[in-house]
């Protein structure tokens, strides 16, 4: 029997098979006439479909092309037949009073939409499907009366809070809609990502710093209130990191920690922000609030002494000219560091920095060359990390002028990784010395070895060192202006900036014919930044961008100017231009993975959650 009724189905499917095509021709059919405007043709053909299937998909292109058409006595009855059938569906009722309203019957529609609310379903789910019914016609208001309606129903002060903060924000009501957002997250701190989520697009759309004052007016009136509920405090935190105000940030980080008795998180938290946004006033601020005020108790302590190094380190790097009594304090720091710690694979990052800052800025070469070749021959480290020290060596040995020794502690860390990337970075190294020596052919050669390198970074410099050597060597000269460059980016990395500039301006007076002006500009840039004239990088810059927009350099050039602007000159807007222009033009540069998480993470995409 069973089988027999298999059949009969299987028949009847066969059968219908030829009502399916046909419907679905006319469907496909009607959808074409519609997106072509041939209204009259497609209503016919929707009427058709809808009779023989009245469902949702029909019924609103039908009604939209009725509409349009201007047949609103068929509209009328289109929708009343909809509502008979599905009487519990919200939107139909809507729909009658819009179409109403484009036939000019106001007062019908006012009605008709009036009665949807005072009839709603008590439910939720509802009272939610009728406002959303009522957006759609972009009918706000209506919307709003639906989920204030819902709100005296359920005699709960904050229900369809979001709902009615976004439509509040869609119709340029933002205290209204704030108000509704921090109502919520007090009975509700779950809502605080979403809450923090919309921010942000207010944040982006907010050139006069409208929104961003609304938001904070509000925010400090809710503090003041209720200064018991972390979560406002969170918020404010959140607000100051979404605008790279650290300081303010830091202060908020270390109210929170004494109000609610925290372990030092939250201010290690934003100390680590600001340092990595070279704000490092606010980063040792927040590192000595925990030595100090936090103590040894707390779990950040060490991390936090470690950290306050760094940052001294990198504050001392990065400024110009050198703070002498800066770099001498940090030194007699780091001296005592490491003579209560042994040297291991937790500070040999500090040990590192300690033996920059001897060798580039407190002119004690021959001190930090004996503290490596101390770590190198004498402690027991990991096999990568004694490497790492020995290329660090290679570069002391290159600045007292012991090239050949030089040359061998980057050939010996070569052959111990030949396939890492600190085996890359020594070939690279000792090729860029025979580059400084004016060997630019041997130079060469290993370069055009080393653009197979799996570090993109070592490849791409390697292929652009390759190619600057290549235009500019020549057989029948002396490769003066070749040499010059070779010297001015020696003095540069030697952090001897004023002999480095000087030596850049001289290759146009002993090289009448050389093709190094785009690379002189790109040095001339890296040089202004290190001197803190970032009106100057901008300019030069700039300069490379608009005159060799082809060339090798111009996607580094355009990387660098958005870094300029993101990190030093802290012009985010513009930042997110740059970083958009490079992704945009320079799709292939190995610089568009990290320029598209800068652009997304200064958008707001990617938050930093601080609580």
């Amino acid at each position: 029997m069973n089988t027999f009724k298999k059949i009969i189905v299987f028949c009847l499917l066969i059968s219908s098979l030829p009502f399916i095509q046909a419907q679905n021709s006319n469907e496909q059919l009607a959808i074409q006439y519609y997106q072509e405007q041939a209204y009259e043709k497609a209503v016919e053909l929707f009427k058709d479909l809808y009779q023989k299937r009245p469902d949702a998909y029909y019924y609103d292109y039908y009604l939209k092309t009725l509409l349009i058409l201007k047949e609103f006595k068929e509209a009328e009855r289109l929708v009343n037949k909809q509502i008979k059938i599905y009487s519990l569906i919200q939107k139909y009722k809507v729909d009658l009073g819009y179409v109403y309203q484009q036939a000019g019957e106001n007062k019908k529609a006012e009605k008709a939409y009036e009665n949807c609310i005072y009839e709603i379903n008590h439910t939720s789910y509802s009272i939610k499907e009728l406002a959303q019914a009522f957006q759609s016609y972009q009918l706000n208001d209506y919307a709003v009366k639906t989920l204030l309606q819902g709100r005296k129903i359920s005699q709960q002060p904050n229900d369809f809070a979001l709902e009615l903060g976004n439509l509040y924000s869609l119709s340029g009501k933002y205290e209204t809609a704030i108000t509704e957002y921090l109502s919520l997250i007090a009975v509700n701190s779950a809502a605080l990502t979403e809450v923090e989520a919309i921010l942000v697009s207010w944040l982006i759309d907010d050139p006069n710093q409208q929104k961003r004052n609304i938001i904070h007016t509000a925010l400090l009136k809710y503090l003041n209130k209720y200064p018991d509920l972390q979560v406002y405090s969170s918020l404010m935190l959140w607000l100051a990191m979404q605008e790279k105000d650290f300081s303010a940030a830091m202060r908020q980080a270390k109210a929170i920690d004494k109000r609610y008795k925290e372990n030092g998180q939250t201010v290690f938290d934003i100390a680590e922000i600001a340092g990595e946004n070279l704000d490092f006033k606010t980063a040792l601020d927040g590192y000595e609030y925990i030595l100090t005020v936090k103590g040894d108790n707390s779990p950040f302590y060490n991390l936090a002494y470690i950290a306050s190094l760094h940052t001294k380190f990198k504050q001392i790097s990065t400024t110009y000219p050198v703070n002498m009594t800066e770099a001498n304090a940090l030194d007699k720091q780091l001296e005592n560091f490491f003579n209560t710690y042994r040297l291991n694979i937790q500070n040999v990052n500090l040990f590192r920095e300690w033996t920059q800052l001897k060798s580039l800025y407190a002119n004690d070469l021959q001190t930090a060359k004996q503290l490596l070749e101390q770590a190198v021959y004498q402690t027991r480290l990991p096999a990568i990390d004694l490497a790492t020290l020995k290329v660090d060596l290679g570069d002391i040995l290159r600045l007292t002028n012991e090239v050949w020794d030089a040359m061998l502690l980057y050939a010996q860390v070569e052959k111990d990784f030949p396939n890492d990337t600190i085996g890359h970075l020594s070939k690279y190294k000792n090729a860029k010395l025979s580059f400084y020596l004016g060997e630019f052919d041997w130079a060469k050669a290993q370069l055009d070895v080393l653009r197979a390198a799996t570090s993109k970074l070592i490849a791409n410099d390697a292929m652009n060192l390759s190619m600057l050597i290549f235009d500019n060597l020549s057989d029948d000269s002396l490769n003066l202006g070749l040499m010059y460059y070779a010297r001015a980016d020696f003095l540069l990395e030697s952090n001897r900036l004023e002999q480095a500039s000087l030596m850049l301006d001289s290759i146009n007076d002993v090289a009448l014919y050389h093709s190094l002006s785009d690379d002189i500009l790109y040095k001339k840039a890296e040089i202004a930044i290190k001197k803190n004239n970032y009106p100057q990088a901008d300019s030069l810059l700039s300069l490379l961008i608009q005159n060799y927009p082809y060339d090798l350099l111009a996607d580094d050039a355009l990387y660098l100017k958005a870094s300029l602007y993101d990190f030093y000159i802290k012009d985010i807007f513009t930042a997110m231009d740059l970083y958009q222009q490079l992704i945009k033009n320079y799709p292939s540069s190995i610089f568009v993975v990290d320029a598209r998480k800068r652009f997304r993470t200064l958008r707001g995409d990617v938050l930093q959650q601080v609580n």
